[in-house]
């Protein structure tokens, strides 16, 4: 075990060393490309909150969206605002992001892993994309390698964490900045895509955590989701993950849907929509309708925000029937103050029952932002879970940190329900169903100097104050679990 560290160790740093050589090239190039653009207008980090490397650090965000949780490499590829996009010609995009983790919490909260563990997770993308050859086209090809070189359990071989270099992205697309006359622009994609709807709950891609759901089918939207209206429509089948073997999509599987928004409304931000998922039997056999809404107010400084989600899902899952709920709430406050801090309530509440297979079913859903850290953690799903008191604050002290404090409570929506994902579960209910409760802290930091303006560095910690719940359940875990992490970002 300790040679095994000590080649993981030489590997980390000879990558780093040579991403460090190999980018003195790079933004040679990237800055002498900035100087020719002259006419533009310069970047005023301090007073946009913007990091020159993308990631925003403005607490006016989109209600539930956080740092890393979604993607920022296609935006900053497309903007030529990394190395090797400023390199390419006007018909090329190119990027490359390569992230490493290293997480470690002490006594276990799942039946499966009761104690310690750790594990060191990279993710690579390769992104590239190729247009105005033959316009309107555009070929969009995306490489992901996910692996983890230290791991406990077998989790090295998990396609929940590892999924070594596969395609996630390979499609076609059409765009058109007219569509038919309309003035609205829409784009048709053909192959394999990613998708991020709304605030993910439901649906989402890139994200903090191992995985990166895709899909194989057809993909249509028209209009834009920041103004005024859009629609988006897609028909699928969801790509499998294999460890070793390339992904390929799930046979007699469909995945399916409608997304409307609309940014017109006086009173509010209405999101609207409806998605089929049918299974085979070689699976969860799942047959699933899930439809809802979203409505929320976009943070401003000096005011008050909101957002309202309702997620509604019937169908059968292994034969039998269900209908199961979802709801999320916050009400934020962005301070006008000269560092940027806003504070927001979280309530959620997801319904569960004695039989598992009637939980609300998540489906592709990101968890990063209410949930606390996944990955290998990700102590809680939004599925029998019920969290009436939440907090989450804010700050940024300067352009390019940003910190991070939230504290939820959590109980089971139904007490003879399962705890999802730890395997605990007592169907007398006599464990009760308060789990405890979770405080998350986390510290991001962009350096804008010299080769470090193209990473970015992350830690963070979290403490599960364990409830009463794992004091009565039977192979119950009782004592506090102590999570902790180190990141480190970097974009080409």
């Amino acid at each position: 075990m300790a040679w095994k560290n000590m080649q993981i160790t030489c590997w980390l740093a000879f990558f780093i060393i040579g991403s460090f050589l190999w980018s003195k090239q790079l933004f040679a190039a990237e800055e002498e490309d900035a100087k020719k653009k002259t006419t533009e207008k310069p970047s005023i980090i301090f007073k946009n909150n913007i990091a020159s490397n993308g990631t925003s650090f403005s607490v006016e965000e989109t209600p539930g969206r956080t740092r890393f949780d979604f993607d920022s490499l296609t935006t900053l590829m497309e903007q030529h605002k990394t190395p090797l996009a400023a390199m390419a010609p006007d018909w090329l995009n190119v990027a490359i992001e390569h992230r490493t983790r290293y997480d470690v919490y002490d006594n276990g909260f799942t039946k499966s892993i009761p104690g310690f563990n750790d594990q060191i997770h990279q993710r690579t993308r390769f992104l590239m994309e190729i247009k105005n050859i033959i316009d309107p086209l555009k070929f969009t090809l995306e490489l992901t390698d996910i692996r983890a070189p230290l791991a406990n359990f077998g989790q090295d071989h998990n396609p929940n964490i590892a999924d070594h270099f596969d395609f996630t992205q390979l499609h076609l697309g059409l765009h058109d900045k007219n569509f038919l006359g309309t003035g609205y622009a829409a784009k048709f994609e053909v192959g394999r895509f990613m998708m991020d709807l709304g605030e993910s709950r439901l649906v989402g891609g890139h994200r903090w955590g191992t995985l990166s759901p895709a899909f194989d089918g057809l993909h249509f939207m028209l209009g834009n989701t920041d103004q005024k209206w859009s629609l988006r429509v897609f028909g699928s089948r969801p790509v499998q993950r294999e460890t070793t073997s390339l992904n390929w999509n799930t046979p007699e599987s469909y995945f399916s849907g409608a997304y409307v928004t609309n940014r017109d409304l006086r009173w509010a931000n209405f999101d609207g929509y409806f998605f089929q998922l049918n299974e085979n039997n070689s699976l969860r056999q799942r047959n699933l309708s899930t439809t809802g809404f979203r409505l929320f107010a976009k943070p401003t400084k000096g005011s008050m925000d909101y957002e309202i989600e309702s997620m509604y899902q019937f169908g059968d899952t292994r034969d039998k029937s269900l209908f199961a709920h979802r709801h999320h709430g916050e009400i934020g406050y962005s301070f006008n103050t000269p560092m940027p801090l806003r504070a927001v309530y979280l309530f959620d509440f997801s319904s569960g029952s004695r039989d598992p297979d009637k939980n609300f079913d998540i489906l592709y859903a990101k968890r990063r932002v209410e949930y606390g850290p996944t990955g290998m953690f990700g102590p809680f799903f939004p599925s029998n879970l019920f969290s009436p008191v939440g907090f989450r604050a804010t700050l940024v002290p300067t352009p390019t940190v940003r910190l991070m404090l939230a504290h939820r409570a959590y109980w089971l929506a139904d007490k003879n329900g399962a705890y999802v994902g730890s395997g605990l579960q007592d169907p007398t209910g006599r464990a009760g169903s308060f789990l405890g409760s979770m405080l998350d802290v986390s510290l991001g930091w962009d350096p804008q100097w010299s080769y470090l303006k193209r990473v970015s560095f992350d830690i963070g910690y979290s403490h599960i104050f364990k409830g009463s719940y794992f004091d009565k359940v039977a192979q119950g875990l009782s004592a506090d679990t102590n999570y902790g992490y180190t990141m480190a970002t970097f974009k080409f």
